[in-house]
């Protein structure tokens, strides 16, 4: 192996690390956050207002590594293409992040209704959509193509939750037996699962990308 070979593959692993680094992150605080809106736990959900910070700078060291990698290393085929996928990952475990918070800003938005939770539906769907994002992570840690398709499928299972919560909380609504301006908070969180689920599955495809060269059945290398 020559040495500017062994070079490029030690820049990939460390970036690799650094997502995996994000993505422990990430996987915290989104689930931290689905725990406190189901607890009503609002000292959790104002702490994490504040974990965002370290996810966006994280995204950031690790997309400025990545350009470094493709300016100094030059690298192409398939390692051009994780290093490129690398880039597409952090945005969205970046994007998750956003949802950790904006699942935190609706629980302190809800306040003390906690006796209005819609558990255990909206519980189910919390954890359908981490359950997503975890197996996104391994099936990049451990390159594999078959985890990843079954994230992809997975988002049919919570597209059918988020139906679910939304036909709960239009029946509460008709029958005037929830608070409005708890109705639409729920209605948010319920939004922000779905989105979380959506990156997870963008996280496989861009996991089967760096694998097999293909990105939503689009040859692209």
């Amino acid at each position: 192996m020559s040495a500017l070979r062994a070079s490029l593959l030690k820049a990939i692993e460390e970036l690799k690390g650094e997502v995996v680094t994000m993505a422990d992150l990430v996987l915290n605080n989104i689930n931290e956050s689905f725990l406190a809106f189901k607890t009503n736990n609002l000292k959790k959900a104002e702490s994490l207002m504040k974990a965002d910070d370290q996810v966006d700078q994280l995204e950031e060291d690790i997309s400025k590594a990545a350009l470094r990698v493709i300016w100094k290393e030059q690298p192409y085929a398939q390692d051009l293409r994780v290093v490129t996928g690398i880039l597409k990952l952090v945005t969205d475990l970046e994007r998750i992040g956003d949802h950790a918070t904006d699942i935190a800003e609706q629980t302190i938005h809800i306040g003390d209704l906690k006796n209005q939770r819609l558990l255990p539906k909206t519980t189910i769907m919390s954890e359908a959509a981490y359950q997503m994002v975890l197996n996104a992570i391994n099936a990049f840690v451990k390159q594999d193509v078959k985890l990843a398709r079954q994230v992809i499928e997975d988002d049919d299972i919570v597209d059918a939750q988020f139906n679910d919560v939304m036909a709960s909380v239009t029946e509460q609504i008709k029958n005037d037996s929830i608070d409005s301006q708890y109705a639409v908070s729920v209605i948010m969180v319920a939004k922000y699962m779905e989105r979380v689920a959506d990156h997870a599955v963008n996280l496989a495809e861009w996991t089967i990308f760096m694998i097999t060269g293909e990105h939503k059945k689009t040859p692209l290398f």
